[in-house]
């Protein structure tokens, strides 16, 4: 492996390993045994796809561009707090445990999973702004590596966290555990949400200050 393929894995790694919704939607289907292998691959493509964007040059736009980063940073937020809402109310409503019978919450799974992977401003976050700001100021010969480096992570991460969680089915039996596991999500959504809303807070303070903004 070369050094730039090891610095977007281990860059990668470091990002996608922080939870977020994609990752909460694997997990529940793992534990559930439901339908997962489509929807990894929806979220590994998703990440693909946004890398490669990233990479190519709107990671470098979004970089000079604090107000557009502080308008994501705040949808992000938004779009955290919001799905963690929903979480919330399943448990507080008894309704957490999936029901894998249903045959029209299957047909949506994959609809939802295209939804966590493109139009979540939290995952253009980790792939545009971040891992394609830090890949378009690689050399132009070595860009490719490190993007690659980065989407063989986000491989690595959804294909070991749908294997790991389908070991846990036996835990998640009763409807108590996954309103234990809906109450942890919606905490761990406030909590990126908080760190969302300090950020923009402070590129929005740049702003105003009339500084340089760097991520």
């Amino acid at each position: 492996m070369t050094p730039y393929f090891t610095e977007g894995l281990v860059l990668g790694l470091c990002l996608f390993a922080a939870p977020g919704p994609k990752d909460t939607l694997v997990i529940r289907q793992g534990v559930s045994r439901g339908p997962i292998w489509g929807v990894v691959a929806i979220c590994v493509l998703a990440d693909i796809l946004l890398i490669a964007l990233g990479i190519t040059g709107l990671g470098s736009l979004l970089e000079s561009k604090p107000t557009l980063v502080a308008l994501l940073l705040t949808s992000g937020a938004a779009y955290l707090l919001w799905f963690g809402a929903q979480r919330l109310l399943a448990c507080l409503r008894d309704q957490s445990m999936p029901d894998t019978q249903s045959g029209q919450s299957q047909r949506g799974l994959l609809r939802t999973a295209v939804v966590l992977g493109f139009a979540n401003p939290y995952a253009w976050l980790d792939t545009v702004v971040l891992i394609g700001s830090i890949g378009a100021t690689k050399p132009l010969n070595q860009q490719a590596l490190f993007a690659t480096g980065a989407m063989t992570a986000s491989l690595l991460w959804f294909v070991f966290l749908a294997l790991g969680c389908q070991r846990l089915t036996r835990l998640f039996r009763t409807p108590v555990v996954w309103r234990w596991l809906d109450a942890g999500v919606a905490v761990l959504m406030v909590y990126l949400a908080a760190m969302l809303i300090s950020d923009s807070l402070d590129v929005f303070k740049v702003i105003l200050e009339g500084r340089q903004w760097h991520r």
